[in-house]
């Protein structure tokens, strides 16, 4: 009975024991494993904290733009399809142009509400006065109609 005791003991001590490597880790390696898990998962739990209470974080947030937009006709109020309009940004001098569709329509989008702009019509060399856009008017969609006034007579 005393060698069965004495075994016991040995094998719960990890000693005498053939054909097994003793725990070197012993205890240590479940806590170290816990401890593991609990990092991980306090750091998924935060990382959703964060993507739920703020959906700005993770969605590009849209910034508000304008639609400058309107008809190009002559002095009979006739459209004119082909003519050039020109968008011009104040602050920074850069111009887009664009030729007038179907019916003398023509749009510019996405423009900043931040920014003035100037815009202009032009057909067979003659121009539309300059109308001006104000980053102080509060519309999303302006509406500027042109009128390109008849060749002069000579």
């Amino acid at each position: 009975m005393f060698q069965l005791e004495k075994r016991a003991k040995n094998k719960e001590l990890g000693e005498g024991m053939t054909g097994s490597t003793p725990d070197v880790f012993g205890p240590y390696r479940l806590s170290w494993l816990l401890d593991l898990r609990r990092v991980c998962g306090l750091i998924a739990a935060a990382v959703l904290l964060c993507a739920f209470s703020s959906p700005g974080l993770l969605a590009k947030e849209k910034k508000p733009s304008r639609v400058v937009t309107g008809v190009v006709s002559d002095e009979a109020e006739n459209p004119i399809v082909g003519a050039t309009v020109v968008l011009t940004d104040l602050q920074t001098g850069k111009k887009h142009a664009i030729y007038t569709g179907e019916g003398g329509a023509y749009q510019f989008s996405d423009l900043q509400t931040t920014r003035d702009y100037e815009v202009q019509a032009t057909h067979q060399g003659l121009a539309s006065r300059v109308r001006k856009v104000s980053q102080f008017d509060p519309r999303n969609r302006i509406v500027l109609d042109l009128r390109v006034p008849p060749p002069k007579e000579e």
